[in-house]
C-alpha cells in the first residue's frame, strides 16, 4: 500500500484544497462534460493504472468531507470548491518515476471560469502550458500541480491533465455497489495491503483478493454514517473458504475493547484491536465470489480514524 501521506492523496477533497487556494485563478476549460447519468460521470474521464480510484457525492457527502483530511488539512480547507462542486473522481498512483503522474482528479460543479483565466494571468507562481492534445492549463512548479478549469469541469493533476492516457474501466459491479452510497471506490490487486492490514490487526490471514470495493452511506441515524466493504475472491468457493475465516476471527475480535481517549484526553485514536472490533462488528456475509462487511452507525470522525488506520498499517 501507499505510505500515509500518499494514500490520503487518494481522497478527492486533497485535491480541492489546492483547487481552493486558487479558486479564482484556473485555467482554460477542459474539452468535456457530462449530464451526470450512470455511465457518463467522472468516472470516465480517470487514467488506467492507478492503486485507488474514488468517487463521491460532494453534496450529500460533505459532512465526511469536512473531517477527512490530507496532509494535516480537512475539506473545511477547500469549502469554496466544495461549494460548487457536485460530484468528482479520482485515481491515485503507486510511487513512480520523478515526471510520472501521482493522481488525477475530475470534478463537475459550477465554477467561475472567466474570473478564474484573469486572475490566474496575474499569479507569478503559476504558468500557462500546452498540452501536446492542443489543450492550455496552469502549473505551478512550487506546488507541482497542474489546473485545468472550465464552467463546469475541473481537472487535477501533478502533470498535464490532458495528456494522451488510456481510460480506467470501472471493475464488474461496481456500478451496482455504488448506488445510493455518498462515497465509493475501488482498489486493484488490493491482496498485499488488505493481508498487511489484517496482520497488524493480529488476524494473519491471506486474501486472495482480486478487487476491493469500499464506501459509504449516510443514514438517518443519531451516527449517521454506515461503511460497506467488499472483497471480490476469483471464485465462490475460496468465498465459502474466508467466510469461514473471518466468522472465527470475528469471534475472537470481538473480544477487543472499543475506543478510548487519547494521551491527551482531548481527542480520540483507534488501536489496531479496536479497529479490528469495529471491522467485525456485524457479520461478514457471502454473495456468489464476493465477501461483504458493514459497519454501522458511524460519526464522521470515526470513519476518519478508520481510514488514517488503514493508511497506516496497510504498507
Amino acid at each position: 500500500m501507499l505510505k500515509l501521506k500518499r494514500f490520503n492523496s487518494l481522497f478527492l477533497w486533497s485535491a480541492f484544497f489546492f483547487l481552493s487556494v486558487f479558486f479564482v485563478s484556473c485555467a482554460t476549460a477542459p474539452k468535456a462534460s457530462f449530464s451526470g447519468g450512470e455511465d457518463n460521470n467522472e468516472l470516465s474521464l480517470l487514467p488506467a493504472g492507478a492503486k485507488i480510484y474514488l468517487w463521491a457525492d460532494t453534496v450529500k457527502g460533505r459532512p465526511l468531507l469536512d473531517v477527512l483530511s490530507f496532509e494535516g488539512r480537512s475539506g473545511k480547507d477547500a469549502e469554496q470548491i466544495l461549494d460548487n462542486t457536485r460530484s468528482a473522481a479520482a485515481a491515485v498512483f503507486s510511487e513512480g518515476e520523478a515526471q510520472s503522474r501521482r493522481f488525477f482528479v475530475a470534478a463537475s460543479g459550477k465554477y467561475p471560469s472567466f474570473q478564474a483565466n484573469f486572475s490566474f494571468a496575474f499569479s507569478r507562481g503559476w504558468k500557462k502550458q500546452k498540452s501536446p492534445t492542443g489543450s492550455s492549463y496552469w502549473y505551478s512548479r512550487d506546488e507541482d500541480l497542474a489546473l485545468a478549469l472550465g464552467s463546469n469541469l475541473a481537472l487535477v493533476s501533478n502533470v498535464d491533465p490532458f495528456a494522451d492516457f488510456s481510460v480506467e474501466i470501472p471493475p464488474d459491479g461496481f456500478a451496482g455497489f455504488r448506488r445510493g452510497l455518498v462515497m465509493a471506490g475501488w482498489m486493484n490487486d488490493p491482496s498485499d495491503s488488505l493481508n498487511t492490514f489484517l496482520t497488524t490487526m493480529g488476524i494473519p490471514l491471506q486474501i486472495p483478493a482480486e478487487v476491493f470495493f469500499f464506501g459509504a452511506a449516510r443514514t438517518t441515524a443519531e451516527k449517521p454514517w454506515d461503511l460497506i466493504l467488499k472483497i471480490k475472491t476469483p471464485s465462490a468457493a475460496q468465498a465459502r473458504s474466508l467466510l469461514a475465516l473471518f466468522t472465527i476471527a470475528r469471534f475472537f475480535v470481538l473480544q477487543g475493547a472499543g475506543m478510548r481517549e487519547g494521551p491527551a484526553g482531548d481527542a480520540l485514536f483507534l488501536s489496531p484491536q479496536e479497529a479490528a472490533a469495529l471491522l467485525f462488528s456485524n457479520a461478514p456475509e457471502q454473495e456468489e465470489e464476493s465477501l461483504s462487511l458493514r459497519i454501522d452507525s458511524l460519526d464522521e470522525d470515526t470513519i476518519a480514524l478508520l481510514f488514517n488506520m488503514f493508511s497506516l498499517y496497510s504498507n
